[in-house]
């Protein structure tokens, strides 16, 4: 066999202008409305079955408890790792080059090629553009 096909990674790299900061940031904003109005159900529904269930005397209540307290922090979690992104889009710099993530692509290798130079591969977008394909 002389050649064969395979998938490799692309690294997708973003340009920073002012309309990709706006963008990100109304995302992330958008994400933190949904996950504080996730958390306001999610704490009424809780106390709701908490009181349900200590009125009933469930055996199990402590074990439930911990559970919502797990599913809590995971949202205070999630809350706080995009409080974290927005800070971070709001000091990028303009016109540096930040990785925004990577897509899988098709490769032909041959006999004989440098994998190293092959597999290394990179997009350049600027407001959704391609500018530039680096290999």
């Amino acid at each position: 066999m002389e050649k064969i096909n395979v998938m490799r990674t692309i690294v997708v790299k973003q340009v920073v202008t002012e309309n990709f900061q706006k963008k990100a940031a109304i995302e992330v904003q958008e994400a933190l409305k949904k996950v504080e109005t996730d958390m306001e159900n999610f704490d009424k529904q809780t106390r709701k079955t908490i009181t349900e269930l200590t009125l009933k005397g469930h055996p199990q209540i402590n074990q439930i408890k911990q559970q919502i307290d797990t599913e809590k922090e995971k949202l205070t979690s999630y809350k706080q790792q995009l409080l974290e992104r927005l800070k971070i889009i709001s000091k990028l710099n303009l016109n540096e080059e930040i990785t925004q993530g990577t897509v899988d692509g098709p490769m032909e290798i041959k006999v004989g090629d440098n994998f190293d130079g092959l597999n290394r591969v990179e997009i350049v977008l600027k407001d959704g553009v391609v500018m530039e394909i680096r290999s």
